[in-house]
């Protein structure tokens, strides 16, 4: 992981195919989890090496040892671990793909809050033609994200499909320029990165309750974090920025004081976990 001001730059990286074998997958579970603890991080982004693939998914290498051991339970949660680690992590995060997002590799992508692409990247969850489905996460993600007919056809035909198709049905967020998707990424994890925490953070957790929870739930989660982030100094910044016809400076706010402390009883966990307590290690 390295920094760009107050973005964290996360990097795939196992040539040629960045396959996500067990070791990696920890790897990227360490950091992620890490990142809850880093207050000067605002925004995440999530890359590859290479042009060929974002990740090409699982290593099937490895199937054999795990027949062998009968742990496929116990690697479905190591799964689970590390796509919990990336939605949990406290901050926005943007993935790019530039070739291929297959199998893990994807459903790694659909842990993330946006996913970028450039026009040469296609997607497939093609773990049924191997005997298996997506099991990191997949069968849930997907169809929050596209709606269950279509995850349903993706995951049932596993047929890759390309960068426009991905993008008309809500798979990713936007297409990038292949000559730099890094650097597109980037600017756009740093225009997250200068908005208000506070109202970032509410956005996201109350953006997942609707989609996970009922209505009723939701409307009283919205309500008490608007009220509770109404009190916030960002909020004070906005409105005085506003009325000096100026920029508001979100950043220089955030770094002379605390987030605000909210109740866990009444928001989600994804919020809750912006605070200073240090996650659990279970």
């Amino acid at each position: 992981m390295t920094l760009d001001d107050d973005v964290a730059i996360v990097t795939i990286q196992n040539p040629p195919l960045n396959l996500l074998d067990n070791e990696t997958k920890e790897l990227l579970f360490d950091i992620f989890r890490s990142l809850r603890r880093h207050d000067d991080v605002r925004a995440v982004l999530l890359h590859a090496s290479g042009t060929k693939a974002f990740s090409a998914g699982a290593d099937i290498t490895e199937f054999p040892q795990r027949i062998a051991d009968d742990n496929a339970l116990e690697v479905a949660r190591n799964g689970h671990r590390l796509i919990t680690a990336i939605r949990e992590c406290g901050h926005p995060t943007v993935s790019v793909a530039d070739g291929v997002a297959f199998g893990a590799g994807l459903e790694v992508m659909l842990a993330t809050d946006f996913r970028l692409a450039t026009a040469r990247a296609t997607f497939a969850l093609p773990e049924v033609t191997r005997g298996v489905f997506p099991g990191n996460g997949g069968t849930q993600l997907l169809p929050r994200i596209v709606g269950s007919a279509r995850a349903l056809d993706l995951m049932l035909s596993g047929s890759p499909i390309d960068a426009s198709e991905a993008l008309r049905i809500g798979l990713i967020t936007r297409i990038v320029a292949a000559e730099e998707p890094t650097e597109a990424a980037l600017r756009f994890a740093r225009r997250l990165a200068g908005l208000p925490a506070p109202a970032v953070a509410s956005i996201r957790a109350l953006v997942r309750t609707a989609v996970e929870e009922p209505l009723e739930s939701g409307l009283s989660k919205e309500a008490g974090l608007f009220a509770q982030v109404f009190r916030t100094d960002e909020v004070l910044e906005g409105v005085e920025a506003f009325g000096d016809k100026r920029a508001p400076d979100f950043r220089h706010v955030a770094t002379e004081r605390h987030p605000p402390v909210f109740d866990s009883a009444e928001v989600p966990d994804v919020f809750v976990e912006t605070s200073s307590t240090p996650p659990s290690t279970h």
